[in-house]
């Protein structure tokens, strides 16, 4: 029991000193002066909506997928003129026709469901890959600009889908806010220290 004892206190001990370590790491950057940082915000989800980019591709999806409305529509149409004329002619069927009819129409409807329920993920699939191409292009611009100006960091905002290739968090950084490998660093030496029983 005390050994179990001992080997928590030791991961706790280790757990402090790498919170420590992150905080005198990263103190640099958090001391530095706030007027010489330059950070920008960006809705990305407001600039893909508004972009003309994207309601390009959303007219274009519409055009491509048109036919295929189309013809869903028109088998909707006949479907609802069968079922109405079977309401209709109930009575004057014998069990037979009233039966094979029943069965037509269920089947019918089981194939415009299908109909409509593969236009719909083929449309939605379409309309991510089509999206996603637009945000690296919005990413790419906003990287660009990010180094043009000068700016430290640019984060996102806007919520976006979670189909999508981004879906929030940092768009652009510049080199003095970035401490990834000082952080690899002590995550290597904890790691190390932790093979070695210190």
């Amino acid at each position: 029991v005390r050994l179990v004892g001992s080997e928590m206190c030791i991961r706790d001990r280790n757990y402090i000193y790498s919170i420590l370590a992150l905080f005198i790491i990263a103190q640099p950057v958090f001391s530095q002066d706030l007027g010489s940082v330059k950070i920008g915000v960006v809705d990305v989800n407001k600039l893909l909506q508004e972009s003309p980019q994207f309601q390009d591709m959303q007219s274009a999806i519409e055009e491509e997928f048109a036919p295929r409305v189309r013809d869903i529509e028109a088998k909707e149409s006949a479907f609802t003129e069968a079922r109405d004329k079977l309401t209709q002619d109930n009575l004057a069927l014998s069990n037979d026709e009233r039966q094979n009819a029943s069965l037509k129409l269920a089947s019918d409807q089981r194939e415009l469901e299908y109909l409509a329920n593969s236009f719909q993920e083929d449309r939605n699939n379409r309309i991510q890959i089509e999206t996603n191409k637009i945000l690296v292009d919005m990413i790419n611009a906003i990287n660009k600009f990010g180094r043009d100006n000068g700016y430290d960091l640019i984060i996102n905002e806007g919520r976006l889908s979670q189909n999508t290739l981004l879906n929030g968090g940092t768009l652009y950084k510049g080199a003095s806010v970035d401490i990834t490998n000082d952080i690899a660093k002590v995550l290597e030496k904890n790691f190390q220290d932790s093979k070695s029983g210190g």
